[in-house]
C-alpha cells in the first residue's frame, strides 16, 4: 500500500496499524475517485477501530468473478466479527481490470488471508486500485468502480 501502513508487529502476535498519511491526502485523492469509490473510502467509519462499518477484523468467506462477454465483474463478501460489528460487508467491483491474490502458509497451515487488517483505495487510469491488506495475505482488484453495501 502506498499510504496505508499495515506491519507485523516484532513478536508477530499483531500488527501496527496506522491509516494517519492516507486519511491526511484522502481528501485530495477522493475528487478523483469514481463515485462508489468515494463514498466507500471517505465514509467516517472506515478506519474508526472502534465502529461498526471499520474494515478491520472482517474475514473473506465469499469471492465471486462473473465474465459476461468480455464484462468482468468480481464480488467479495465480508463476514462480521462477531464482537465488533453488527452486519457483513459485500463489495461488487464492476468493469475489473485485473486482480491479484497473494495468501501466505502461515506456520505449516494451508495457504490463507485471515483477519482484514486495513485496506487502500486509490485512483488509477482504469477507474480505482483497491489493496486490501489480510493478516495473511492481500487481494488487489483494478476496475472502473466499486459498490460497498453493509447487509
Amino acid at each position: 500500500m502506498k499510504y496505508v501502513r499495515v506491519e507485523p508487529l516484532q513478536d508477530r502476535y499483531g500488527y501496527h496499524l496506522d491509516p494517519q498519511n492516507y486519511l491526511q491526502v484522502l481528501p485530495q485523492l477522493s475528487g478523483d475517485l469514481p463515485p462508489g469509490a468515494a463514498a466507500f473510502a471517505t465514509h467516517p467509519d472506515h478506519y474508526d477501530f472502534r465502529g461498526v462499518r471499520c474494515v478491520k477484523d472482517l474475514e473473506l468467506s465469499k469471492a465471486t468473478l462473473v465474465d459476461d462477454q468480455g464484462q468482468v465483474s468480481l464480488e467479495f463478501v465480508l463476514t462480521p466479527n462477531e464482537w465488533k460489528h453488527e452486519s457483513g460487508l459485500c463489495i461488487r467491483y464492476s468493469d475489473v481490470q485485473s486482480f491479484r491474490v497473494d495468501a501466505e502458509e502461515p506456520d505449516g497451515m494451508f495457504p490463507r488471508l485471515g483477519d482484514l487488517q486495513l485496506d487502500e483505495v486509490l485512483p488509477h487510469s482504469s477507474g480505482m486500485s483497491h489493496e486490501i491488506s489480510f493478516t495473511c495475505g492481500s487481494i488487489l482488484v483494478v476496475a472502473a468502480d466499486l459498490v460497498a453495501t453493509w447487509d
